[in-house]
């Protein structure tokens, strides 16, 4: 018998039982039409909390979050497709992956996010670009989906708002850390884009949002069986989030990076996650037979210019005029870009291989350089700042080589320059760095990337 009774249902949860569907339905419908006390949601959470959620309420729950809102609705033809990361440092492959993807006919609705603390927002970076416009009418997103096939903008509308109303709470409650509430959270919005197939980017590292792997993994099996649960095929890709991806962290840094990755530049690493998950929505997709073969699909677009070519046409189409299109196109970034008045080298001190280069640290420091925030209305101020590795992870260096360049516009202290100079520990042992380490898709056991690679 399902209770339609907040005071029973806060019981029921209390001492342990398994909440039905129809009252979590009852709750999450309560919760937006304000017919439930702000006290009782902060209990239910607490209660969420300390008894625990079925995988079975967590997509219930997700479920009902999701439907308190707006649902995306497309032409049913179109094979609709994206990509979520828990966030890291340098994380730039989104704009690869937006580029590539589409040329194989599928959609993106991508809604990006700003960021916070040492992680880097995919629409702040956008931004630095002159005349990008992030915000954009329902009617733009449709026509662009038809004629461009993906667009990125920010969370817009009646998207999840029951999210918003439990996370004012969580806040205030102690109960933000609860995994299964922040996997609904993530995935409430990120379902409500009205997707066929998804592919999660889980960090794993001293700059992720897990405190271990074990807990990463955990972290994405929860995503993917929310997904596989709401009828959306999901896959998450366990990626290392020690050290930073690519060679730049920052906003316009991380841009031309990106654009060069697009032109069969890009660093290797930054390759190789792209790859991987344009692989797995094309595999989704019933276009590539293998994952050996999506990822070679993808990582052609860069070689022969395809991919730079529908990228500069989501710019275009989002408000970036030809004459800075030109010179993106032509590598001039200098006419483009905003610069730092000042460039200042890290130099090795010692002989050796790079042993680690820690994101965090590196990460934090561009905070404080002006080119991140460290409180969610602080707004990005310095595009310019950042740093730019020279070497990292795995390389040789001798003594006075150039380990990072720190770009900024005065803020960098003698204690902050020492942080960035402690990001880099060189050793006797070479270890290079691997990126992408495990799959994991629903009802099986998460796959090692290799013997993934080599069976699928």
């Amino acid at each position: 018998m399902v209770i339609l009774s907040v005071p029973e249902i806060l019981s029921k949860k209390r001492h342990g039982d398994e909440l039905q569907d129809g009252e979590l339905e009852y709750f999450i419908e309560c919760v937006c039409n304000e017919e439930i006390d702000r006290s009782q949601i902060g209990a239910m959470l607490m209660a969420f909390c300390l008894q625990g959620l079925t995988t079975k309420e967590t997509v219930t729950l997700t479920k009902s979050m999701m439907n308190s809102g707006t649902v995306q609705q497309w032409d049913p033809s179109w094979k609709m497709v994206d990509k979520h990361s828990t966030g890291g440092v340098g994380d730039k492959v989104t704009f690869p992956l937006v580029a590539a993807v589409p040329l194989f006919g599928l959609k993106m609705p991508m809604v990006s996010g700003r960021g916070l603390g040492h992680t880097g927002g995919t629409a702040d970076k956008l931004e630095s670009i002159p005349g990008f416009k992030i915000s954009l009418t329902e009617e733009h997103m449709m026509r662009t989906l038809r004629d461009v096939g993906c667009y990125v903008t920010t969370q817009f509308g009646d998207i999840a708002p029951a999210d918003k109303i439990l996370y004012s709470i969580r806040d205030i409650t102690s109960t933000v850390c609860y995994a299964p509430l922040s996997c609904s959270s993530i995935m409430s919005k990120k379902l409500a884009e009205g997707l066929g197939s998804l592919v999660l980017d889980v960090k794993s590292g001293v700059a992720s949002t897990t405190d271990s792997h074990e807990q990463a993994e955990w972290l994405a099996r929860m995503m993917v069986d929310i997904g596989h649960g709401m009828g959306v095929n999901t896959t998450a890709v366990l990626t290392e989030m020690n050290t930073p991806i690519g060679y730049t962290i920052g906003n316009s840094l991380e841009m031309i990076e990106s654009l060069e990755c697009m032109k069969g530049n890009g660093p290797a690493d930054l390759e190789i996650i792209v790859a991987v998950q344009g692989a797995i929505l094309l595999c989704d997709a019933g276009i590539a037979s293998t994952q050996e073969q999506g990822e070679k699909m993808i990582l052609q677009t860069f070689r022969d210019g395809t991919a730079l070519e529908k990228f500069l046409q989501i710019l275009g189409n989002q408000g970036v005029e030809k004459g800075t299109l030109e010179l993106l196109r032509k590598g001039e970034y200098d006419q483009v870009f905003e610069k730092p008045k000042f460039v200042e080298n890290i130099i090795a001190q010692q002989p050796g291989f790079i042993e680690a280069v820690n994101a965090m640290s590196l990460g934090t420091a561009t905070v404080l350089l002006g080119g991140g925030r460290q409180l969610a209305g602080d707004k990005i101020l310095d595009p310019a700042v950042g740093i730019k590795l020279i070497r990292s992870k795995g390389d040789q260096v001798e003594r006075g080589d150039i380990l990072a360049e720190i770009h900024h516009n005065g803020k960098l202290s003698k204690m902050l320059r020492t942080r960035i100079e402690e990001a880099f520990l060189i050793g006797e042992s070479k270890s290079p760095i691997r990126r992408v380490i495990a799959i994991v898709k629903p009802d099986v056991p998460t796959v090692d990337y290799e013997v993934y690679r080599n069976q699928h």
